[in-house]
């Protein structure tokens, strides 16, 4: 396995956004209470961008990339956030394309962008802006898609994994499991309970039960789900809150 993505964010990774080989990072400074955005190419691990504040604001969200563009979310500062605009940003050139106040999003095929904005009788009105040259045809789902499965401890199939662990490096996992067969290896999240918190690894074997990755993740009072994902061939996963780790399978 070849590591080709390590990179750490002055933040939380608080959400990401893919599209074919392109990935954008949501990372959140809760000490500043700012919130930037990152992107990078899987396939070569490459950082095309980093850091980026579009605006000095906390209120700031991903909605998707589209082709070659990324759309971000404007919210009020209020309890329950709702949307206030919509930001377009090319993400070759990150650069600003256009700000739209007060218009929601609702839908992008890759060229046209809808939006909608509620009347007087709370009833929508739609707007569409065309941004971009790419036919729908080519929007269509990534093929070989990777689908992690969480199997919590009632599961039927959580004993043969908690087995499969105890076995082969003598620990008991805790509560659930993330589990993920890819090519010739198999990928398992798993939790063991140490000094009143849950610590969090990730494990990668091939079908002989050769180790080949066997890192620690977190430690957290929980346990979570989608601790890892494969996209573009590329096993990716979040260290310690801020750190964006990929490997190659």
């Amino acid at each position: 396995m070849l590591k080709k993505i390590e990179e750490t964010f002055a933040g939380k990774i608080w959400n990401t956004v893919f599209y074919e080989d392109k990935m954008v990072l949501e990372v959140r400074d809760e000490s500043s209470r700012q919130v930037s955005f990152s992107a990078l190419n899987l396939k070569t691990g490459e950082v095309l961008w980093k850091d980026y504040h579009p605006e000095k604001s906390w209120w700031l969200g991903l909605v998707g990339i589209f082709g070659n563009h990324l759309v971000l979310h404007k919210y009020s500062d209020q309890q329950k956030p709702e949307p206030l605009g919509v930001i377009l940003i090319n993400i070759t050139t990150c650069e600003i394309e256009q700000r739209i106040e007060d218009w929601i999003f609702f839908s992008c095929d890759g060229n046209i962008l809808v939006l909608y904005q509620l009347d007087e009788s709370n009833l929508p009105i739609y707007q569409s802006l065309e941004i971009g040259l790419k036919p729908f045809q080519s929007f269509i789902p990534e093929q070989n898609q990777h689908f992690v499965r969480h199997y919590p401890d009632s599961s039927p199939h959580f004993p043969t994994i908690f087995k499969f662990l105890y076995h082969l490096i003598n620990i008991e996992a805790q509560n659930g499991v993330d589990y993920l067969e890819v090519n010739d290896k198999i990928v398992i999240s798993y939790y063991i309970y140490r000094g009143k918190q849950f610590q969090n690894y990730l494990l990668v074997t091939n079908k002989e039960k050769k180790i080949l990755l066997h890192d620690f993740i977190a430690e957290s009072e929980g346990i979570g789900i989608d601790t890892f994902s494969m996209k573009s061939d590329t096993l990716l996963y979040v260290k310690n809150q801020n750190q964006l780790i990929g490997y190659e399978i």
